[in-house]
């Protein structure tokens, strides 16, 4: 009797063990991530094949590939056979060509010789796209003329996240935090170069500017002062223009009302008068009257009637004036 209970109780221990280790409780959830467009390899650790019956790898709650191990057999379901392959000797998945779909919890599911059902892997996986190359913007700040060191304000940008830093030739601080963490920027300075290093579980971009650069820029307050002098001249300058226009059209003008009053020939083809000054004083004989000559020549018109031919000649008048 005894001997019967003492078998008894070694039978239901060992069957308990049996089913506390097929019945494990679940794994931890690991995280995984996986570069947008490429692929991603899901493994099962410590499995003893000669344990297993049946492998079945779920996306969440969803079966994907069911895999039966004594007769060797693989069955993939609907909308899965193209886009995962199960590899029969270690029991590992291979999903390709990811996208933002295929986000979400992958489970091993092993079915034991039993028949219960236990699970030996899960895996979170997270798809992200390749890291964008970043893009470096530096404004110099101070200038430590006797040194020769100048601290420089950088701001370095990828996508829609940044951050800034203020740099000198040895070493770079943050001073701001970062606007989003989906991606990690950090800047550093190397052998006289801003470096700014843009990366995210899966890929990496860097970009450098020379720090030299920065620190030739004059400050941000001399543009305002560029700005106010092109204002200033500019106007100026107009001024001017405008005043040498007017001095010259006035010169001009004054130059033909001159002309037309001395008794030059007009525009209109007006007689011309020339008036002969009197002589130096000398000795005329007595009783003779002093006389003035006035020469006056009359000009043809300016257009002739039609059907008529110009004179041949012109005569001159000779008049004499006495006093």
């Amino acid at each position: 009797m005894l001997k019967m209970i003492t078998c008894s109780v070694i039978t239901f221990f060992v069957a308990w063990v049996t089913l506390t280790v097929e019945t494990d409780s679940s794994p931890a959830e690991s995280p995984i991530y996986g570069l947008k467009g490429a692929s991603v390899h899901l493994t099962v650790e410590s499995l003893q094949p000669l344990q297993i019956k049946r492998i079945t790898w779920k996306l969440n709650s969803t079966a994907m590939v069911d895999h039966t191990v004594d007769i060797n057999y693989t069955d993939y379901y609907s909308g899965h056979k193209e886009k995962t392959q199960f590899d029969s000797k270690d029991f590992s998945l291979l999903i390709k060509n990811l996208n933002e779909t295929d986000q979400g919890t992958y489970t091993a599911v092993i079915t034991g010789t039993s028949g219960a059902d236990s699970e030996k892997a899960k895996y979170y996986l997270h798809v992200q796209e390749a890291v964008a190359k970043p893009i470096i913007q530096m404004n110099n700040s101070t200038l430590d003329s006797p040194e020769g060191f100048c601290n420089v304000s950088v701001n370095c940008s990828v996508r829609d996240s940044w951050v800034y830093y203020t740099c000198d030739q040895t070493q770079c601080s943050q001073t701001e935090p970062q606007s989003w963490p989906d991606v990690n920027i950090t800047v550093t300075v190397y052998n006289g170069n801003i470096i700014c290093t843009g990366s995210n579980r899966v890929s990496n971009k860097t970009q450098s500017e020379p720090l030299g650069d920065a620190c030739k820029k004059t400050p941000s307050t001399s543009e305002p002062l560029s700005l106010w002098y092109i204002w200033l001249v500019v106007p100026v300058i107009v001024c001017l223009c405008l005043v040498c226009f007017g001095f010259i059209c006035f010169k001009i003008h004054h130059s033909r009302h001159t002309r037309n009053s001395e008794g030059e020939l007009g525009l209109d083809g007006a007689n011309t008068e020339y008036m002969v000054p009197p002589t130096a004083k000398r000795a005329h004989p007595p009783n003779t009257p002093q006389v003035n000559t006035v020469y006056c020549t009359v000009g043809h018109p300016k257009e002739l009637p039609p059907g008529r031919p110009p004179p041949a000649h012109c005569d001159d008048i000779y008049s004499q004036v006495k006093k």
